[in-house]
């Protein structure tokens, strides 16, 4: 392994910066010189520089950097915005008040205000640290030339093994292989309604309908191998395979409809992106041109505009991340923004974390500081949009969020289904209470005195004035000059005339070092790309991340797909294929895999075909305890791993054994009705606006409204009317419910639902009281268990027929003896300790309640 030199060395240098976008004249430079600098100097350093010691709100104005950078409050100057620049903001005593004693003279104010008109020139540039890396060119090297990850799969043949009629598949040879290398055995296969109830879950999310049961337990009889492909072939065509498996890569995605964090702010387009990764799912999509679309689809030629419109909703990938709309700093919330992509783009990718090399050299990997701002150079030159559409008016966020953004403009006409058509009245009564509401503001400067003299009271005017534009705002982005709603999707786009960034000083956005050119990181390339100055490098990028070159991409998703369907990866350390990653358990079969994968076309079918036709995905979890002693993790595979259903799963499978489940897919989603909005105590939107007409709508009168807490009738109003994120009436398939961060539906949390604000790549799995509770008292539980009743009593007659048809239909087999001796003892004791009849309605209904709460229903064996 390669060794990591731990200390770094700071150079001082001035000659490392890199130059301004547009080199400013002489003339510019002597007004700056004669102008401003002198007013600076004598106005603001005292409080305001490095050299001031303890810098007021964080602002420091003695270098170019520093002062477009800002303080706690944003960027002092914006070059060419004028009503952006705080600082101009301040002398002239709107929002701040700078100098705080004083105004200064007109014509001073005048300079700077043709000073950032002008663009802001500056030629004051803080001296250069270098940042020489702990990570040499020969670590690098020595990484790319011995640890495995780094080097190019290569297709290994089968080996050859002692019980040669074991096997069905060369996946088969190479676990049987490694179990003879270390005297273990391979379980027995499992019974056939195992298997098939495991193919189903595994491959549709589904428990198996009756029919299906007895279709394949007649073919097993004849020959096992050619009923399991029969099935396999099936399940892979249905329209349920692309909504399992897009959930499975929804995890990894971090997918959600909301910011998180302090202001959580909707997404009310995110649902496309979601649609486009079940559909590419169920076409089985080349998964290099998944990945390609993903990091860089607006940069991709597109022959129609509905290829360019499903491009554009692929980068909803970089733009749908969490993000601090509070932070104050525009900088900072760029540089956390372009983390998070690189940190998403890595790990879901290529399996490693190039965002630990923010700060300084990585820590473990063959990966230094400036690869890491290599990247990032590639990342800062696009415009991430995920924010409010723009009205004629701009865009206008509410009061609480300090960071904005806009939408991409779809090239077809394919609205949000929730959008409203305005007539020709409704739209102009829009646009005249917006440009009332723009006139109120102005006459009030914030922090100033109303016309009743309150300070406060006028803050809290302009709060409420601002906050209502915001929805004003929403409302007239969505439509064309006609009313008409336009269709608009989340995403990125390339920014014209792309740079290189600067590297930082452990990751402070105000400590710039040297610029890094833009590239790829070092340890993963045989040779860095050719980037041309005239662009980013971000298709280049999405290329090689999405080719055969890239010696991790295609191992990182084949031991994906391994792991949702065996139970645990190859890799178990699915997003770390780094040096602090677990090693494969069976090197030669996943590099095979992935050259297979790449020679398939990137076919995730083809793969999940091959996996699930070996007998290693057939064989049964009996325990063994001798093979239980010498592999405790079952890291070779002697036996299938018991598995708990995820949450998705259980929900669905409650649907599909009651026959409520709806499999129309549902457009948009709760948050896609809402809009754009915050999510408040639980609530889409304001909940006192909720609750006045959840109020007004049930005929109440707004005096009610006035009892006790107004906020705590407004979100039990919403809560209990709207239902909005509730949701435990949904039919549909729970892919589709809305997942807001923080705010995920109950059905979904208590089974360990993915962390949406983060990269799930393996889900935890636990087994807890409150899942018990929830399979007891829970509404939606009770509800599918009274339709499971309403079915089994419906499709059969005698009390003989019933049970054997619940049990079938919950767990796809018949009850045992003893099971039936049970469900009678329970029948007879529920009855006589309720008064209810035995074969009554209620007391089928705690009999399916209680199949549904078993431990059988939740878990795959």
């Amino acid at each position: 392994m390669y060794r990591i030199r731990i200390s770094a060395i700071l150079l001082v240098a001035g000659v490392v910066a890199p130059a301004l976008a547009d080199e400013p004249t002489a003339e510019q430079l002597k007004f700056f010189e004669a102008k401003i600098r002198p007013v600076l100097i004598r106005e603001c350093y005292g409080c305001h520089s490095n050299e001031s010691g303890n810098v007021r709100g964080g602002l420091r104005l003695d270098s170019r950097e520093l002062t477009h950078i800002g303080g706690s409050s944003g960027p002092a100057v914006v070059p060419g915005d004028v009503d952006e620049s705080l600082l101009y903001n301040a002398i002239i005593h709107e929002d701040f008040v700078m100098p705080p004693k004083r105004k200064l003279p007109q014509n001073v104010i005048d300079d700077f205000r043709q000073w950032i008109e002008m663009g802001a020139p500056d030629p004051r540039v803080n001296e250069v640290i270098e940042i020489r890396p702990s990570i040499s060119e020969e670590d690098i090297e020595q990484a790319k030339e011995t640890f495995w990850a780094y080097q190019p799969p290569v297709s290994h043949a089968a080996p050859s093994v002692n019980n040669a009629d074991w096997p069905r598949t060369d996946v088969d040879r190479f676990v049987l292989a490694k179990l003879e290398e270390n005297e273990l055995a391979p379980a027995d296969d499992a019974e056939s309604y195992k298997v098939l109830r495991r193919l189903c879950f595994d491959l549709v999310g589904l428990p198996p309908t009756p029919s299906q049961i007895e279709a394949f337990a007649d073919r097993w009889k004849s020959d096992p191998d050619k009923a399991i492909a029969y099935v396999v072939d099936r399940l892979l065509e249905m329209d349920q395979f692309g909504e399992r498996w897009g959930r499975h890569w929804l995890d990894v995605v971090r997918y959600a409809e909301s910011t998180g964090r302090e202001v959580n702010q909707t997404y009310p387009h995110a649902w496309r992106y979601r649609d486009f990764v079940i559909d590419s799912m169920n076409e089985d999509k080349p998964f290099n041109q998944f990945v390609q679309q993903q990091i860089a689809g607006d940069l991709m030629p597109a022959k129609t505009d509905e290829q360019w419109a499903e491009n554009l909703v692929a980068t909803t990938f970089m733009a749908i991340g969490p993000k601090n709309l509070n932070e104050a700093n525009r900088v900072q919330f760029a540089a956390d923004l372009v983390d998070e992509q690189i940190d998403a783009t890595t790990r879901v990718f290529l399996g490693t974390s190039v965002a630990c090399a923010r700060c300084h050299d990585h820590k473990f990997d063959a990966i230094p500081q400036a690869d890491y701002y290599a990247l990032a150079g590639v990342f800062a030159n696009m415009t991430t949009y995920f924010g409010n559409p723009p009205s004629e008016f701009g865009t206008i966020t509410n009061a609480q969020t300090r960071q904005s953004s806009s939408l991409l403009r779809l090239p077809i006409d394919d609205p949000n289904p929730y959008d409203k058509r305005y007539t020709a009245k409704e739209l102009q009564d829009l646009r005249d209470e917006m440009a009332e509401k723009q006139r109120e503001i102005a006459t009030l400067g914030r922090g100033s005195a109303n016309s009743s003299g309150n300070a406060a009271n006028a803050q809290r005017t302009r709060l409420r004035l601002l906050n209502e534009m915001s929805m004003l705002s929403a409302k007239l982005g969505v439509v064309d000059e006609d009313g008409n709603p336009r269709s608009y999707c989340m995403g990125v786009q390339e920014r014209k005339r792309p740079s290189d960034v600067r590297l930082l000083v452990r990751g402070e956005i105000d400590q710039p070092a040297q610029s890094v050119e833009r590239g790829f990181p070092q340890v993963l390339c045989s040779v860095q790309p050719d980037i041309d100055e005239d662009e980013s490098g971000r298709l280049e990028l999405a290329r090689w991340i999405g080719s055969e070159a890239n010696p991790l991409t295609a191992r990182v998703m084949v031991n994906r797909i391994w792991q949702h369907l065996i139970g645990q990866g190859i890799v178990s350390s699915a997003d770390d294929f780094g040096v602090t990653g677990q090693p494969p358990s069976h090197p030669e079969l996943l590099d095979t895999l992935a050259v297979q994968f790449m020679q398939s076309g990137w076919s995730t079918k083809s793969i999940i075909r091959t996996i699930t036709t070996s007998r290693v995905y057939r064989m049964n979890t009996a325990y063994d305890r001798r093979s239980h002693e010498a592999d405790p993790d079952n890291a070779f595979v002697w036996r299938a791993n018991p598995r708990r259903l995820d949450a998705e799963a259980i929900r669905d499978a409650m649907l599909s054994v009651s026959g409520e489940i709806d499999f129309e897919r549902p457009r948009g989603s709760e948050v896609a009705k809402a809009g754009f909005t915050r999510v408040t105590g639980g609530v889409l939107g304001n909940p006192r606006d909720i609750a006045r007409k959840a109020f007004e709508s049930a005929g109440q009168s707004r005096r009610r409204m006035q009892r006790g807490s107004r906020n705590q009738i407004a979100e039990e109003v919403a809560r209990k009317i709207t239902g909005q994120l509730n949701q435990e009436d949904a039919k549909h398939r729970s892919v589709y419910l809305t997942i807001v961060r923080d705010e995920e539906p109950r059905s979904l949390s208590v089974f360990d639902f993915a962390d949406a604000s983060t990269i799930i790549g393996t889900r935890e799995s636990s087994n807890t009281a409150n899942q018990a509770l929830y399979m007891m008292n829970n509404r939606f539980v009770i509800q599918q268990s009274e339709a499971f009743a309403d079915r089994v009593i419906r499709e059969r007659t005698s009390p003989n027929d019933r049970l054997e048809y619940a049990f079938l239909l919950a767990y796809g087999r018949p009850p045992t003896s003893s099971e039936r001796t049970a469900a009678a003892s329970f029948i007879r004791d529920f009855a006589s300790t309720t008064g209810f009849r035995s074969r009554s309605k209620d007391t089928i209904n705690a009999l399916c309640q209680s199949l549904f709460a078993s431990a059988e229903f939740r878990y795959l064996d």
